[in-house]
């Protein structure tokens, strides 16, 4: 692609990581697409949209799946419910109509293109701040992170909004620009419960850097902080009680003396945990090996220098104190998943500030040949993490024991399985597993199997679904070495042939299944499923680490 002249070097050449990391983005994202490997996030997101421009706001039947009453009351998941409960998101409907135009393929084009936008704002707010060759260098390292990298490459998340406000807002700060100030306030909270956050940072920056402007600083945290309690206290409920018996036990449930079961708002949660100063200190540091790691990777692609940024620790250190105080079964401390995004811009800015401040604000050239190999190293350590299985067409996905498809056994088993999941009609329910569900996410009723063969319709009545989807090549390929898969295949093995009874094979393509409920009997179909199911299991992956081990 041709750079226009008319743009100074700094911004050709800062237009240009930005190209290259877009290109390379959406294409890893078409792969995964096209291979299986997105997965039950993005299911999630593509309903809530098709639902959305179809009268039915944020409704979701497998977020339902995710609710208290499915998890701990073993209800189906049902019709009527509103993902709200679970994460407050309304500026995802900016992104509906693009989805309408194009289907699946809005989600990954957006998610690249703000965290692209989000590096090129930063970049014109280096410049305003340090020289060009500074700015240059901190877009690359933005762009070379693993804490960027990985979310990017993974599925769909609300937060992938986030970085491109922030930098807006100190853009909008740096320009004493009103309406852009304003516009970038009012939205960060919307994108979801937890990221007012970022404006209590910012704001506790401003009184800090720039106490003149004080009534500024007052107003972001009031607003981040006053949104914050009254979404998660009183609009969120609304909806179900998910965030206070689900989120907030699973992730605080540490700090609170209460029954799970009865579930605990933030405010209950920020009491409970204030009281237990010891314990607050030992999940801060703990584990501190990870946590050490996880610091240094952010870090690394800006060489340290967030690290020793009292900048970066100010508008980083809320995100971060939340993160390092959490629990989880999704680890919030991992640096590939979505929750680095709402470190990422904190850590970014602290590093253009801490420049911004030095004598010198130009990095020489040793401090340059540093720099460059710190991102070079973080790259190779991003292509050795393989986020999200993103290169397993290069990367196997396990050494010991090897985990390794072709990327053209890959295509043709996406493919295949779409061939096989053309049969189901555009009005059916679905039950489908993990790699097929975003698949057939578009459409009323979706579930999760093997968790789930039946729903709730609008009448709170009990049905079956119309249809199964499962891949057994791809959970065979991977049930070898991870332990999950090894689960999921195991109790398929237990109980599709008894659930065979009620619905009947359809098709079978490149080991993706689809089945009827009481559908035709396909005899031949029918026995060649039988005896793939028959085929003996593989070792349990935890048996096989302990013997080595």
């Amino acid at each position: 692609m041709r750079i226009p002249a008319t743009l100074s070097k700094p911004n050709r050449q800062a237009l240009v990581a930005a190209l290259t990391f877009a290109v390379i983005a959406l294409l890893l994202q078409a792969w995964r697409s096209h291979v299986l490997l997105a997965s039950y996030d993005q299911g999630i997101f593509q309903q809530v949209l098709w639902n959305s421009l179809r009268g039915h706001p944020f409704e979701s039947t497998l977020s339902s799946q995710l609710s208290t009453n499915v998890i701990h009351s073993g209800e189906p998941a049902g019709l009527g419910y509103a993902r709200l409960g679970q994460h407050f998101t309304p500026s995802l409907l900016l992104w509906a109509p693009l989805f309408g135009l194009i289907g699946g393929a809005a989600l990954p084009l957006v998610q690249v293109g703000l965290i692209v936008s989000a590096g090129l704002v930063l970049h014109q707010l280096a410049l305003q701040l340090v020289p060009a060759r500074t700015a240059n260098w901190l877009t690359y390292g933005f762009y070379g992170g693993n804490a960027l990298i990985g979310p990017t490459l993974g599925n769909f998340t609300d937060l992938c909004q986030l970085p491109l406000a922030v930098f807006a807002l100190m853009l909008g700060l740096q320009r004493r620009m009103g309406w852009l100030i304003l516009s970038a306030a009012v939205l960060i909270p919307l994108i979801r419960e937890d990221t007012g956050i970022m404006l209590i940072a910012i704001g506790l920056w401003l009184l800090l850097r720039e106490p003149k402007r004080w009534p500024i600083a007052i107003a972001l945290i009031i607003w981040g902080a006053g949104w914050m309690v009254l979404v998660t206290n009183a609009l969120m409920p609304l909806f179900s009680d998910d965030n206070s018996k689900r989120f907030m036990v699973e992730n605080f449930g540490q700090y609170l003396d209460v029954d799970p079961s009865e579930g605990a708002s933030s405010l209950s949660v920020l009491q409970q945990a204030l009281g237990q100063p010891l314990t607050l200190l030992k999940e801060l540091i703990s584990p501190p090996g990870q946590t050490f790691l996880y610091l240094l990777g952010h870090g690394l692609p800006f060489l340290m220098v967030p690290l020793i940024s009292l900048d970066a620790w100010i508008l980083a250190g809320p995100s971060l104190l939340g993160l390092f105080l959490a629990q989880g079964s999704n680890d919030p401390l991992s640096i590939t998943i979505r929750y680095t995004l709402l470190v990422v811009p904190g850590f970014s800015l602290g590093t253009l500030l801490w420049w911004s401040r030095r004598r010198q604000p130009i990095p020489g050239h040793r401090t340059r040949l540093a720099w460059g190999i710190a991102i070079s190293l973080s790259l190779l350590l991003t292509v050795s993490s393989n986020p999200h299985r993103s290169l397993s067409w290069m990367v196997p996905d396990s050494v010991n024991p090897m985990v390794f498809s072709s990327p053209i056994q890959q295509w043709e088993h996406g493919r295949d399985a779409r061939q096989a999941l053309g049969l189901i009609p555009q009005d059916a329910s679905v039950s489908a597993n993990t790699p097929l569900v975003p698949l057939i996410a578009r459409r009323e009723v979706a579930v999760r199997y093997p968790e789930s063969l039946h729903y709730l319709d609008r009448d709170r009545n009990k049905l079956a679904v119309d249809w199964i989807a499962v891949d057994l090549d791809w959970l065979e390929r991977y049930s070898v070495a991870f332990r999950s898969d090894w689960r999921e295949l195991r109790r398929i093995k237990q109980e599709l042939p008894y659930q065979m009874r009620d619905y009947q094979v359809q098709a079978i393509e490149n080991g993706v299944v689809v089945l009827k409920h009481n559908g035709a009997r396909k005899p031949a179909l029918e026995r060649q499923l039988r005896e793939r199911l028959a085929k003996p299991l593989p070792s349990d992956p935890r048996q096989q680490s302990n013997k080595k081990s």
